[in-house]
């Protein structure tokens, strides 16, 4: 099973935003590692963020309490220092739009790589299954994943999948196995989930927008956007959605971590994420005086439903 996806910027509840919607802003101090040598003269920048928290626990508001379905959620933002365009670089930019983007992106999939360590830790004695989510953002927009209508007449809906959606089992404190699980989004893992965003920006530009009394199976958008999302599906061998894969990749400037259950509980994620500018000097050092990309305030969706 799938969760909701709502923006709640670390906290739990809110009210679900209309596309394009608008989101208060922050940035997160990122610090430098060191520097690697690759070919043609170019230079690889490696940056990392400090560690970042990201907790819920019991007591908190659910975020949807339907029938037998009560669902819980956090979600906080990351963003990386992505130097912004001046105001003649960016009026360049907007002159020569690419589709399916308003402009010409400034950042490309290819001007950095992305890696994301992670620990998932229960602080219960019971089992949870618990969702590890994290939703892209590029400089035109963030992923906002929301739900779908399964049943018109029932009012019941069917969340969608975030950029990356991972269901797993998460051992309780006296189950007598590992209360922790470690993982990685590789910058592969990464370089893909910036193809589904521009493919589903794609999708979303292209396709009739979903009919809210209509169910999901009737909204072919919703299908196309959840396959381009889902963790198995891989863009170069993928041919349900080759057709929509835009030729012009933008490069991922953040994206929101979220964690989601089925059931109180009190569990708890930290994420290290490591940012590496591949020699176009589109990261930014940590000391350069120089203005950076703001976090996104517009919300690409394919959801039709609240």
């Amino acid at each position: 099973m799938q969760g909701i996806s709502r923006l709640v910027s670390g906290s739990s509840g809110g009210a679900a935003p209309a596309r394009w919607g608008v989101q208060p802003s922050s940035l997160l101090v990122l610090t430098c590692l060191g520097l690697l040598a690759v070919g043609c003269g170019k230079e690889e920048d490696t940056r990392t963020l400090e560690p970042l928290q990201l907790g819920m626990t019991k007591g908190m508001a659910s975020i949807y309490d339907q029938g037998e379905t009560t669902i819980y959620e956090v979600k906080r933002p990351v963003a990386f220092p992505i130097v912004a365009p001046t105001a003649a670089e960016q009026a360049s930019l907007n002159g020569a739009p690419v589709a399916p983007y308003p402009a010409k992106p400034w950042l490309l999939n290819s001007d950095l790589k992305v890696q994301v360590s992670w620990t998932l830790t229960n602080l219960d004695p019971e089992t949870h299954g618990v969702e590890l989510l994290i939703d892209p953002w590029n400089e035109f927009g963030r992923y906002w994943a929301g739900m779908s209508v399964t049943d018109a007449q029932r009012e019941e809906q069917m969340p969608n999948l975030s950029g990356i959606d991972i269901l797993m089992e998460l051992p309780g404190t006296a189950s007598g196995r590992p209360s922790r699980r470690h993982g990685t989004f590789t910058t592969e893992d990464m370089k893909e989930l910036a193809i589904d965003l521009g493919t589903a920006m794609n999708i979303i530009l292209t396709a009739p927008p979903p009919d809210p009394t209509l169910e999901a199976e009737d909204n072919p958008a919703v299908g196309l956007v959840n396959h381009a999302f889902a963790v198995e599906n891989r863009s170069y061998k993928d041919v349900v959605i080759q057709q929509y894969i835009p030729g012009t990749i933008p490069g991922l400037t953040g994206f929101d971590l979220g964690l989601r259950t089925y059931e109180e509980a009190n569990v708890a994620v930290e994420i290290l994420v490591e940012v590496v500018d591949t020699g176009n000097e589109k990261v930014a050092k940590r000391d350069d005086d120089v203005a950076l990309l703001p976090e996104p305030t517009a919300f690409i969706t394919i959801a039709n439903g609240p």
